[in-house]
């Protein structure tokens, strides 16, 4: 792979909870954010087709740019559910595509994962569980992120041995939130033990998850994502991402009602200076905790 389309597919900017969002509204993050990046960096060719089948057959035949150009845009074309293809053919080739692109360059096979993922369908799974062993840190990082929005359940043994073993903070956060993603309760313990990691966004991310799965033992987490002033304490965090924190953590605590949380909502549906956080406060307090503001 070229140095000038070597794909960044994990982080972005200095921001500490853009994986809060990713992890909670299931954002395809490298196909919405990481994407529109490459485009505006690159300039790369716009596309006059938004049809699945030519795209793919763009992966398969096309140079070495337009292969992975067409991957990314299939990545794309796939946020649109009414344009995936549902015929056996289509998905056979996909997975073939696929499974040949561990030859090609990382980034045709990064984005043909993504898209896979985007499809939401458990026809994929095997093929991106492979993609788990990829030796291409970020070709196994959009595996792994797939994963997670295709919901392989069988996967997760894998997801912990990655999660345990690699010393890549951004392969562990992506683990840490497709675990989340796929929402099977065996994985709460390994979750529980995330809320004392040393990343913040890892603790984070396993809160949101555990929560999403019933489970309490993440809430004093959740409780300081409600105060501006523990965020604050990361200066790296612009405004615009505390307060989509907030929100978050708002729908997070409309969840799991859980002891501690009332406290804080009452503080922000008060005094805090987002109109939009105090009102969704106080619904959350009207509708979960039955409290008027």
């Amino acid at each position: 792979m070229t140095h000038n389309n070597e794909a960044k597919l994990t982080k972005q900017g200095a921001s500490r909870v853009y994986v809060l969002f990713y992890s909670f509204f299931l954002i395809p993050f490298m196909v919405t954010v990481c994407g529109a990046l490459f485009f505006l960096l690159f300039r790369f060719i716009t596309f006059e087709t938004d049809d699945a089948s030519e795209l793919l057959n763009q992966v398969k035949i096309g140079s070495a740019s337009k292969r992975w150009q067409s991957a990314f845009e299939l990545s794309k074309v796939f946020n649109s559910p009414e344009k995936i293809p549902s015929d056996p053919s289509f998905k056979n080739q996909m997975v073939s595509a696929y499974n040949h692109s561990i030859h090609d360059d990382p980034l045709v096979r990064a984005y043909l994962a993504l898209a896979m993922g985007v499809t939401r369908d458990e026809f994929y799974s095997d093929a991106l569980s492979i993609g788990l062993d990829d030796e291409n840190r970020e070709s196994r990082l959009a595996a792994v992120q797939a994963i997670g929005m295709v919901g392989t359940k069988t996967a997760l043994p894998k997801l912990q041995e990655i999660l345990e073993k690699s010393q890549f903070t951004d392969e562990r956060l992506a683990t840490t939130i497709s675990m989340g993603m796929i929402g099977d309760k065996n994985s709460i313990p390994l979750l529980q033990k995330l809320l004392e990691d040393e990343e913040p966004n890892i603790q984070w991310d396993a809160a949101i998850a555990l929560a999403k799965m019933g489970d309490t033992s993440g809430a004093f987490i959740i409780a300081n994502l409600l105060d501006r002033d523990y965020l604050d304490a990361f200066p790296e965090v612009d405004e615009a991402e505390k307060n989509q924190a907030i929100m978050v953590a708002i729908e997070i605590a409309s969840m799991i009602k859980a002891k501690g949380l009332e406290p804080k909502l009452v503080t922000l549906a008060e005094s805090d200076g987002n109109l939009k956080i105090r009102n969704a406060a106080m619904q959350t307090l009207e509708s979960a905790y039955k409290r008027t503001i």
